[in-house]
């Protein structure tokens, strides 16, 4: 998937953002999250040049050793329709860790072009999928319901994140080390719980009566022992 540069540090000024929402996640790690806006430039700069090559590689499918000013431009100034962009940072020490985005398709306003990143030492924790659940809602918002992506080969977690997230996917078409991703998202409602319910239990992360567990267990798609 291709994917975004997480801002590393935010500056005091910013660090209590009205529109901040503290989220827990699933290993008990605290982080705030809250739409990108421009004065998050110079932080996504700073974050970038934290980025190992291999991230860096993932995210442009090339090598690429920094981001040029347009790019800084484009990266921060959404207009929160057409393009969205959700960050997230430490609740501790401020540190930005990721960013979920989506780019609406100019000739199709209902599919849109997705991507996310976490810094190396918060991925596994459970962030991208917060970040990408909560893209897809602000999607639906916008009447955005399909999304497309170009994902490195090699990058095989990336369908699994997906489908944690609650999404659809499927291969449309593979090209110079890249696979393109067709993805739909869950509806919200009790259909989405159940497949949170079904991942936390497949992931081992529920506990519960053992005839409840029985039951499960007969359930859960083996894809969602993940």
């Amino acid at each position: 998937m291709s994917v975004d540069p997480a801002p590393v540090r935010d500056r005091p000024s910013a660090a209590q953002s009205p529109e901040d929402e503290l989220v827990v996640l699933r290993d008990g790690s605290q982080v705030y999250v809250r739409p990108v806006h421009r004065q998050d430039a110079p932080l996504l700069e700073e974050g970038f040049s934290h980025l190992s090559a291999e991230s860096r590689r993932l995210r442009f499918l090339a090598d690429k050793p920094r981001l040029s000013k347009a790019e800084l431009r484009y990266f921060t100034e959404v207009d929160h329709h057409d393009h969205e962009a959700i960050g997230a940072r430490s609740a501790v020490e401020g540190r930005g860790l990721g960013i979920a985005r989506f780019i609406r398709d100019r000739d199709d306003p209902e599919v849109a072009e997705i991507a996310v990143a976490v810094v190396d030492d918060w991925q596994n924790r459970g962030l991208a999928t917060e970040l990408l659940r909560r893209l897809f809602v602000r999607a639906r918002e916008e009447g955005v319901s399909h999304f497309t992506a170009l994902v490195a080969e090699e990058n095989e977690g990336v369908a699994a994140l997906l489908r944690d997230a609650g999404a659809e996917i499927r291969v449309v078409a593979h090209e110079a080390g890249a696979v393109s991703y067709d993805i739909t998202p869950h509806p919200e409602g009790r259909g989405g719980e159940l497949q949170h319910l079904l991942r936390a239990f497949g992931r081992g992360e529920l506990q519960a009566p053992h005839p409840i567990r029985e039951a499960l267990a007969r359930i859960v798609p083996e894809r969602l022992h993940s």
